[in-house]
């Protein structure tokens, strides 16, 4: 989608006095923290650089959480600061979509953060970063693919972090935005501007898709055994067939819920999207299984895609239970 720009404004009616109220109720919170990394369910070390957050959306709703969140076993749920928010979670309830982390983070004057990719992040992956500025300075740059932004209050932005980007902070006062990271829908597509939307091929976005419980009886029909392949498990690669890389894995019933558990690797739950296919939980639909167990073959069909470049490996599997 390069031919899209690396970012839009979707919003400037923002009310500047109800935002500065929302702020002025946070921003002397003591719950304040470096940003820390999520990988393969491990919190990761805090940033080097003074990069701090607060968290108003969380796996578990835990305050202490100032990662991103990633595949895992803990739903994203509002913190108690949401609370204290009431105009921001009015906006964020506006894009009518599935939010994961919501965080107002902090750029302190002087710092920097050097060009890198969020990956995987955005339209053909599922799910896009949006950003509300809150404070900001004239020194307070925002690089996308080369282009430089100095976003303003009362403005809502999506940019492709996918592209290489970096931040700067060359000011004397610190640069507050409100990042939210939320599930691709048409609702949220609908804030994009017309001339957006009408270069956008539908066929490379990765809708998300209505979560469908499963009975008791489907969490032991779909329980089974079989191998993993090593690149699957590493959130961002490409799914690639490579046997003598493969790790155990099995998934069962538990608590109410289906989970995967691979050797080496953090459990994760299962979200059934209907006909036998699943995501993990606290991801998008970039990764995806397909369990056919039922047939004289039992196996298991393992799929990353990048828009509409889609990659599978096929395994087979050991059913736990008779059908």
């Amino acid at each position: 989608m390069s031919n899209l720009p690396a970012a839009v404004m979707l919003r400037d009616d923002l009310d500047l006095d109800r935002l500065g109220a929302d702020l002025a109720e946070l921003g002397g919170s003591e719950h304040w923290a470096l940003q820390r990394s999520f990988e393969d369910g491990i919190v990761g070390e805090e940033s080097d650089v003074d990069w701090k957050v607060l968290s108003l959306r969380a796996p578990r709703g835990d305050l202490r959480r100032t990662d991103p969140g990633g595949p895992g076993l803990d739903w994203f749920h509002d913190t108690p600061l949401m609370a204290k928010a009431p105009y921001l979670a009015e906006i964020l309830a506006g894009l009518g979509t599935e939010l994961r982390s919501v965080r107002l983070m902090a750029l302190a004057p002087g710092v920097s953060v050097e060009e890198h990719s969020d990956n995987p992040i955005g339209l053909p992956y599922g799910y896009l970063r949006l950003h509300i500025p809150l404070v900001t300075n004239p020194g307070a740059v925002l690089v996308v693919d080369g282009a430089e932004h100095r976003w303003q209050p009362g403005t809502l932005w999506y940019a492709d972090f996918d592209r290489p980007h970096s931040v700067r902070n060359t000011g004397d006062r610190v640069r507050i935005h409100l990042v939210a990271d939320c599930a691709t829908n048409d609702n949220l597509l609908a804030l994009f501007p017309d001339s957006f939307r009408a270069g956008l091929p539908s066929s490379d976005i990765a809708f998300y898709r209505p979560v469908l419980p499963l009975t008791r009886s489907e969490l032991a029909e779909f329980s089974c055994r079989f191998a993993v392949p090593f690149t699957f498990m590493e959130w961002g690669l490409a799914v690639e067939d490579d046997p003598e890389t493969d790790l155990a894995a099995e998934v069962t019933g538990e608590d109410g819920a289906l989970v995967l558990r691979v050797d080496g690797r953090a459990p994760v739950e299962l979200l059934h999207l209907g006909a036998g296919e699943f995501r993990l939980l606290g991801w998008s639909e970039e990764r995806l299984l397909r369990f056919d167990l039922f047939g004289e073959t039992p196996q298991v069909e393992l799929s990353t895609r990048r828009g509409r470049r889609r990659q599978v490996v096929v395994r087979q599997a050991r059913p736990l239970t008779t059908v």
